[in-house]
């Protein structure tokens, strides 16, 4: 069943991130875009998580296969064509840095290699071809970790486990 209200949130998250790649100057929140399919994931992940939990009809297997499935030919096409042509513009120096993106992008760690390299939002960020990768890098390892927690949390304390586990609860 296609949701509108995700469609529609989906739509106001890419609109934000194509008006802040544009440079035009008027929106300078295009993480709010990012953040924005981060929140729809989650939710959508989460749930499609509990319904088959719920169901004693979740499988690790038919999960990680269906992300795979969903994001791999993407990613590998982006890394093949992306080093294909890094190969002929980037510097040295850019180069090196472009292969720790790379095995970053390639064991969804890129979150943690780039911002040895370079703040998201600096100038030196405009050499980074795989920049974007991170949020990919970051959104696998929620799923890594969430359906596991899940489910062995045991099902009467699952609600209060997301609560906690997404930092609702503050001693």
């Amino acid at each position: 069943m296609l949701r509108q209200d995700i469609q529609f949130l989906r739509g106001i998250a890419v609109l934000f991130v194509v008006i802040y790649h544009s440079g035009l100057g008027i929106l300078n929140e295009g993480y709010l875009g990012v953040d924005i399919f981060f929140v729809i994931s989650g939710f959508l992940i989460t749930k499609l998580i509990l319904e088959k939990l719920a169901e004693d009809n979740f499988s690790f297997t038919d999960f990680y296969f269906r992300r795979a499935k969903r994001l791999l030919p993407a990613l590998y096409s982006t890394l093949f064509f992306t080093t294909a042509i890094g190969v002929f513009f980037l510097t040295k120096s850019q180069w090196s840095d472009y292969l720790e993106q790379l095995l970053g992008a390639l064991t969804f760690t890129a979150n943690f290699v780039l911002p040895g390299q370079t703040g998201y939002f600096e100038q030196s960020s405009d050499g980074k071809p795989l920049l974007h990768i991170w949020s990919l890098s970051l959104e696998e390892q929620y799923y890594f970790i969430l359906p596991l927690f899940l489910f062995l949390i045991p099902r009467k304390l699952r609600l209060v486990g997301l609560l906690a586990h997404f930092g609702v609860f503050h001693g």
